[in-house]
């Protein structure tokens, strides 16, 4: 007699007794008062469309040239910052209601949340967007490099929107 054993990384397929498979809401966020409606809007579009919500915050990493002293302490500053991000938006969701999760990337926001999103299978990328002088912001480019929709979220977030939900 053989038995069926998972396979790492693929999910079981839809059974009657099994949940069918609802695609997360990726949100990217960063603390700055553009990524804070970022969250407010994906906590109410997880809400509305029953979905699992993942926060993603992208470091960049400190220079590996300052040397291991310098480079320890500014990797432990940065992993502390993106870990209060991170909690504060998951307080954010788990007052609305909303199963959501957290994650650290590092390297290039622009390549690792479209990345990201893709390997997730996301319905949607929520992301906040800010004023670059000189350059494209990273909410244009993820815009234009994402095969999903992506969702901008208004600058100013909205302190009433998430008293709807309740």
């Amino acid at each position: 007699m053989s038995a069926l054993l998972p396979v790492p990384g693929r999910r079981a397929p839809a059974t009657e007794h099994s949940e069918p498979f609802v695609a997360p809401i990726v949100a990217a966020v960063d603390g700055s008062t553009a990524s804070r409606a970022a969250v407010e809007e994906a906590v109410i579009l997880a809400a509305k469309l029953e979905a699992y919500l993942v926060f993603v915050y992208v470091r960049r990493g400190p220079r590996r040239f300052l040397g291991v002293p310098f480079y320890q302490r500014r990797l432990s500053k940065e992993m502390a910052r993106a870990r209060r991000v991170l909690d504060r938006s998951l307080r954010i969701a788990r007052a609305a209601g909303v199963a959501a999760d957290a994650e650290i990337l590092e390297g290039s926001p622009r390549r690792r949340i479209v990345e990201f999103a893709r390997v997730r299978r996301a319905q949607l990328v929520v992301l906040g967007s800010r004023r670059r002088r000189l350059r494209r912001s990273v909410a244009w480019a993820i815009a234009r490099a994402a095969d999903l929709p992506v969702v901008v979220a208004a600058r100013q977030p909205n302190p009433l929107a998430l008293a709807r939900l309740r």
